[in-house]
């Protein structure tokens, strides 16, 4: 396959260059249309319980519902002065009479007591906004830059408040990501590539690869809910693996240069062959991955599965067929303006002499990792595990609040709702439905009023009231609650109010307790089939790569020990603070519930593209040498440096979403950086060649079924 696709970019180079263009250009023009369809929510479990309470009001009293919280306060003034009332009505007016407002309740046309300050100098405004999301949350920041007060302090918090600056921050940090990645990346890849024209390739490769992504993620918003953060990992993946395909391509092309006395043609050739199937293999392990995110229902991580797979699939096939393209046009001016060992293997490929490599650094190391195999077995085990042990004490949660750094303008407002109110902020929402014909029939009113009274007998419950009624057999019911919304309390209280219903009635609960509830509970239910999915796909294609039913089942627990660490760092750093100061981390007392399972995804893949590059160039040297020893460390010569290189590149990449203000992103760019680092130096550099020595020919061991097998299906050229 590959040797026929050879053959069309060795015809067509300058046709499948101006089609790249093309695509580039369409990417930019649509580019606008995919910002404004991504929404910012997403962690609602699709289906649950919880998500049928939010949709429901959403649908049928979003004009009572909440979705911004005007806080009014005066420094000298009580809420009782004539002048702090007159202030506030006017407020209020505005509010009222704001386009897209569907109603306002505050303590001064309903009297409700917790809607004012506990020093009596403050009080809340409720704000209703009927419609989607998107819409809610632009009301609500057109609301926040309108409405003013010359005697009151005006601050602003509740869900769409909340959402809208998150979008905003995420935007800014994007950019700055963005920025600070494809510079130091122009940098070191002068450094690593030892030339500038070989340097330009792969960020010429990663611009391609991030447009054309969105451009595949225009189609995909509008058969899918797609959510904002997947414009993230589209960078973040994009532009790592574009990095470390072109790395591997390019690297290739100019060692076969040499190889093959300067003939451009056939040293093209194979490194379609060789690389190309190399990152074949290892562009479907990682879409393989990622895809495992869709039997999720959850939009945030099926969103960051399919945007991810999109990312790699353009990578990939932008460096099997732009790359190489590029390629066959440059030839020897690949190593233009280069200097040190590039300049020295171009001489020797332009006068067709050969270039002798030394031993590396990994061919030494690994020579003495494989002298004491089973003492480095142990230590590099030891320390992963030690690594990961934090993770045992995680607090898994949904995002709120505290996901905007300290300072933020609406995490403040928050705060203050939270300690100066008595006003529970993220009630337990109860959807109370009555089998009589309408919920204004007396005998339903008595049945409701009724259930209010049981709800504030049981432990833990502060008050129940109904905050919105409709015209049919419904009511929504706020439960406020002493415990904090994510606690193992709240938890525990949603599920005691599960277990039984009221006479004559039924009743969903929603919220954010509620939806935190489901999401552990949906996590759980369909991790299973996520792990069995990678697992199986990944194995055959291990195995019809390597013919060995050992190395798949061996690289597959190494990636999966090479995570611990992560998860680990997670827990260390974001929710007991060790080192946020230093690294200016959000510290939010807990883990986002969905983190470690797509950092699994993402960084399983990733690894699972290392051994690839590592196993196939070690499958390589077995094929022509038949010897295991020889083989590792021959590999390890190859290929340690352009895998370290990559890993630092990818690094690099991810470190730089590491800087976001906002603490979801932050805990993906330094899980994944870590988990990259990991694996890089310890997993492939020490288990892998201490591993493979201590099996020896075991290694390379299937049934004679399956090797018969293999030899007929397995990818070859």
């Amino acid at each position: 396959m590959l040797g026929k696709l050879f053959r069309i970019i060795s015809q067509r180079a300058d046709e499948l260059l101006v089609v790249a263009v093309v695509l580039v250009g369409a990417a930019i023009f649509y580019m606008p249309g995919v910002m404004s369809k991504l929404t910012s929510s997403g962690f609602a479990p699709i289906g649950a319980q919880s998500t049928q309470v939010r949709e429901f009001i959403a649908e049928n009293v979003s004009r009572e519902s909440a979705s911004a919280i005007v806080i009014l306060k005066s420094k000298t003034a009580t809420v009782d002065s004539p002048e702090f009332q007159a202030a506030a009505t006017q407020v209020i007016d505005q509010i009222g009479k704001h386009h897209g407002v569907g109603g306002v309740q505050s303590y001064f046309n309903t009297g409700a007591q917790q809607l004012v300050a506990k020093d009596r100098k403050g009080a809340l405004a409720l704000v209703g906004i009927p419609g989607t999301v998107a819409e809610q949350e632009e009301v609500a920041a057109s609301l926040r830059d309108t409405v003013k007060s010359e005697s009151l302090e005006l601050a602003y918090a509740g869900e769409a408040i909340l959402n809208h600056d998150i979008t905003q921050q995420i935007n800014k940090d994007l950019a700055l990501a963005e920025t600070i990645s494809f510079a130091l990346l122009a940098i070191l890849l002068v450094i690593v590539f030892r030339g500038v024209v070989a340097a330009l390739l792969p960020l010429l490769l990663g611009g391609f690869t991030v447009l054309v992504a969105f451009l595949v993620l225009r189609g995909l918003v509008e058969v899918t809910s797609i959510v904002e953060y997947a414009l993230n990992v589209i960078i973040l993946i994009g532009l790592g693996l574009a990095v470390d395909y072109s790395l591997l391509m390019v690297s290739r092309f100019r060692e076969e240069l040499v190889s093959q006395k300067g003939d451009v043609q056939e040293a093209l050739r194979v490194t379609m062959v060789t690389a190309g199937r190399t990152i074949f293999f290892s562009g479907l392990t990682v879409i393989i991955s990622l895809l495992a995110l869709v039997v999720f229902p959850l939009d945030f991580l099926r969103s960051m599965g399919l945007g991810g797979a999109a990312a790699v699939l353009v990578a990939m096939a932008g460096a099997l067929i732009v790359l190489p393209s590029m390629l066959r046009l440059l030839g020897h001016r690949v190593n233009w303006l280069s200097f040190g060992k590039a300049k020295k293997m171009d001489k020797a490929a332009r006068e067709g002499g050969t270039h002798t490599e030394k031993e590396s650094l990994w061919y030494k190391t690994g020579a003495l990792f494989m002298r004491m195999p089973a003492l480095f077995i142990v230590l590099a085990l030891g320390l992963l595990l030690v690594g990961g042990m934090p993770f045992l004490r995680a607090k898994l949660t949904t995002p709120d609040y505290t996901v905007l750094p300290d300072g933020a303008v609406a995490r403040e407002a928050t705060e203050s709702l939270r300690s100066d109110y008595a006003f529970t902020a993220d009630p337990i929402k109860a959807l109370y439905t009555t089998s009589h014909a309408s919920i204004a029939d007396p005998q339903a009113a008595a049945d409701l009023q009724a259930y209010l009274v049981d709800l504030q007998k049981k432990e833990g419950v502060r008050s129940a009231t109904v905050s919105a009624a409709t015209q049919g057999k419904e009511a929504v019911i706020d439960i406020g609650f002493s415990a904090d919304a994510m606690s193992a309390e709240a938890q525990k209280l949603v599920t005691t109010l599960r277990a039984s219903n009221p006479p004559n009635a039924t009743v969903a609960f929603g919220g954010p307790t509620a939806e935190l509830v489901d999401l552990l509970a949906v996590l759980a239910a369909h991790i299973p089939y996520a792990l069995v999915i990678i697992g199986v796909t990944l194995f055959v294609l291990l195995f019809l790569m390597l013919g060995s039913v050992v190395l798949p089942l061996v690289a597959m627990v190494q990636n999966v020990l090479s995570l611990a660490v992560a998860f680990g760092a997670l827990v260390w750093i974001f929710q007991e603070g060790h080192l946020a100061g230093l690294l200016h981390m959000n510290v939010t007392g807990s883990i986002d519930a969905t983190q470690p399972v797509l950092i699994f995804a993402v960084a399983f893949g990733l690894s699972m593209d290392y051994s690839v590059f590592l196993y196939g160039r070690i499958k390589e040297e077995y094929d022509r040498t038949r010897d295991n020893d020889t083989a590792v460390l021959n590999g390890l010569q190859k290929t340690g440096s352009i895998i370290t290189s990559a890993a630092i590149l990818l690094f690099v990449v991810v470190v730089a979403f590491a800087t976001s203000r906002i603490s979801v992103m932050q805990q993906i760019g330094v899980g994944l950086a870590l988990a990259i680092l990991v694996d890089a130096f310890l997993v492939r550099m020490v288990l892998v060649p201490a591993t493979m020595k201590l099996l020896g020919k075991l290694n390379w061991w299937a049934p004679s079924a399956l090797k018969r097998l293999q030899a007929r299906f397995g990818f070859s050229d």
